[in-house]
């Protein structure tokens, strides 16, 4: 059945019935070459309604997808996945996510939309995505890593150190990885080839390294969120990615330190490390706190008469805008946590040594109110924490571990000293204890086979 309607101007919208639902096109003109212009929709009626509702709701939307027509409001499923992003997706959630979410999904549309940005978007088929992620795994990171050989080394010594790094156009500091063979960027290893007019195969070794099951999955993730969009906005009917099955991780166990390991870094950091270093280290060690959050703690967060401290918000950094702050990952990562007696009176310690730096630093001192600072009482980079705590690991001969590793490593002890799962989610910041179980399932099994040797003991059969 086929029936039309006749609207605003020179505009004339008609439907065809499909099946259980009505297929509405509307016709807007010509183009510059006489081609004739129409958009269509669907539309589906809810069960339960009666002919009649069917008919009064069917002219009103015929009425209303016009009307966007004559508007120029409407979009439709002829719009390229690449103008649909940056027209339209990217524009409805930058001011509704963090700004490092927003920030990492432009990074992932870096891949995407070369490889799919000029399908346009009705047009994405299951298929379309199963050979992108097919690619996906085949690409290599963009992050190589190049490790300079004796030769490169030798060279890094020709001149000194201001003078060369200036004529190769890196920092100092970045030399002197290269002066001790240590990984430096792909991007550092051209300029360091180039300037020697050497090809830089000669000078360094470079292992490229395909995206991780997790980064592809993210992949997916983004795409899907993209697609459903489009679904909400009524330019295509279904999401394709929920046709297809999601990449599979493969599942790693956390990187932690075992109880031995973390006193002999614990002692280490006593004993060299300077504020306000020694102080971040011990607080993540002790409370499981992501790197941010300590970064982001203030003064008045921590309660010195009962011991707690409150987390509420995070410190984050991006280059655009510097040194910021947000929210918590999580609402449930807002949480009052207790701590030891030893940590509150360190704290106080602390604040005695930052009130002598004000005091030192006078008039170039600025308060911000922050535990942990800069050297003039800034906020503190967070980036500035996880290098600093790279290179003490490296220097002191430590067993590696990253900066959110002590994380993993505050989890994994109270997990197999005994404390409940639903207690060691919560200090967390755990949604749910499954988060906790999935991630931390190596330690749960630990601390399983410590039980079964105490059941033993209590019941030993004879």
């Amino acid at each position: 059945m086929s029936s039309a309607l006749k609207g605003k101007g020179d505009k004339m919208a008609s439907y065809v019935k499909r099946g259980s639902g009505y297929d509405i096109r509307c016709y807007c003109g010509t183009d510059v070459n006489g081609k004739r212009i129409n958009k269509y929709k669907t539309w589906t009626p809810e069960k339960g309604m009666t002919p009649k509702q069917i008919e009064r709701e069917l002219q009103r939307k015929i009425l209303e997808f016009e009307e966007q027509c004559e508007r120029g409001l409407l979009l439709d499923a002829n719009i390229t996945l690449v103008d649909y992003c940056n027209d339209i997706w990217l524009k409805q959630i930058e001011n509704e996510i963090k700004p490092t979410t927003y920030r990492r999904y432009c990074g992932v549309l870096r891949r995407v939309l070369p490889g799919i940005g000029h399908l346009k978007i009705g047009q994405i088929q299951p298929y379309h995505l199963r050979s992108f992620f097919d690619d996906l795994r085949e690409e290599k990171r963009e992050d190589v890593k190049c490790t300079p050989n004796d030769e490169a080394r030798r060279l890094s010594r020709t001149e000194t150190r201001p003078e060369l790094s200036k004529h190769i156009g890196i920092a100092t500091t970045t030399l002197d990885s290269v002066r001790a063979g240590k990984n430096v960027s792909k991007e550092t290893a051209e300029k360091f080839s180039e300037y020697f007019k050497l090809p830089m195969k000669k000078l360094f070794d470079s292992e490229e390294i395909t995206l991780a099951s997790r980064t592809i999955l993210h992949h997916y993730r983004v795409i899907s969120t993209i697609l459903q969009s489009a679904v909400y906005n009524e330019v295509i009917i279904n999401n394709p990615c929920k046709r297809i099955k999601a990449p599979k991780v493969e599942l790693t166990e956390a990187h932690y330190l075992d109880e031995k390991q973390a006193e002999v870094l614990l002692n280490t950091v006593m004993e060299k490390a300077v504020h306000p270093f020694d102080m971040i280290v011990i607080l993540l060690l002790h409370t499981g706190m992501r790197r941010g959050e300590c970064c982001g703690l203030n003064w008045d967060d921590v309660d010195f008469d009962n011991c707690t401290i409150n987390i509420q918000r995070s410190l984050l950094y991006l280059p655009e805008k510097g040194v910021f702050e947000n929210d918590t990952k999580t609402y449930s990562s807002r949480r009052v946590i207790k701590v030891g007696q030893d940590i509150i009176d360190m704290l106080e310690s602390f604040r005695k040594w930052q009130d002598s730096e004000a005091v030192r630093m006078r008039d170039k001192w600025i308060d911000s109110g922050k535990i942990f600072t800069a050297w003039n009482g800034k906020p503190i980079n967070p980036g500035t924490v996880t290098s600093w705590f790279h290179k003490f690991i490296q220097d002191n001969g430590l067993t590696q571990i990253s900066i959110h590793g002590l994380r993993h490593t505050n989890a994994s002890i109270m997990i197999s000293s005994g404390v409940p799962i639903t207690t060691t989610a919560k200090r967390l910041g755990h949604s749910t204890s499954a988060t906790t179980s999935r991630v931390y399932a190596h330690a749960i099994a630990s601390a399983d086979a410590v039980a079964a040797q105490v059941i033993q003991s209590v019941l030993p059969i004879k």
